[in-house]
């Protein structure tokens, strides 16, 4: 859109905006313009209908405005569910998705783990070849559901309790 002049950006702003809020979205299979005012958008070029066709649609019918706007609030209501079932659904589908990789871990006291190292996960604050797990630890005692304390090779118990999606078996 903006060919050699990159700079006159901020003048195609506005065509962007709308394209994004006129765009069918696959997940939830209405566009944001649809939502909000229960109807498709119209471009210019689809206002320029015939006389002709203007008056036999629309100026020979009875006019009944109350009807014509409930009609549309309740197309506009059924649209809104649709949508939030599509995204309901979507929910449902990435869940899925999520559940299949996720496996259980469960611990025993006495065992040997070793723990994820949190702070140094980001790219730019470990090298190559540094560990990202620390330890190895014992297991303890189990702190709830889910989260379990842990001691050092020295019995040196840790402060706080640790989940078990940090922790990892460690096989000497």
């Amino acid at each position: 859109m903006l060919g050699d002049n990159k700079k006159a950006w901020d003048s195609k702003l506005v065509l962007a905006v709308w394209a994004g809020r006129v765009t069918i979205k696959k997940s939830i299979g209405f566009s944001p313009y649809e939502l909000v005012y229960g109807k498709e958008a119209r471009f210019p070029l689809n206002n320029f209908l015939p006389v002709y066709k203007f008056v036999t649609e629309e100026c020979l019918e009875e006019v009944n405005f109350m009807g014509d706007r409930l009609m549309a609030l309740a197309e506009l209501d059924e649209c809104s569910r649709e949508a939030q079932e599509r995204n309901l659904q979507r929910q449902q589908m990435v869940k899925d998705l999520h559940d299949r990789k996720v496996c259980d871990k469960s611990f025993e006291d006495g065992e040997w783990v070793l723990k994820w190292n949190a702070k140094d996960q980001d790219k730019a604050k470990h090298g190559n070849f540094d560990a990202l797990w620390l330890g190895p630890f014992i297991i303890s005692e189990k702190g709830g559901e889910n989260s379990y304390y842990l001691q050092d090779t020295d019995g040196q118990m840790q402060e706080f309790p640790v989940h078990a999606q940090y922790l990892k078996h460690f096989f000497s």
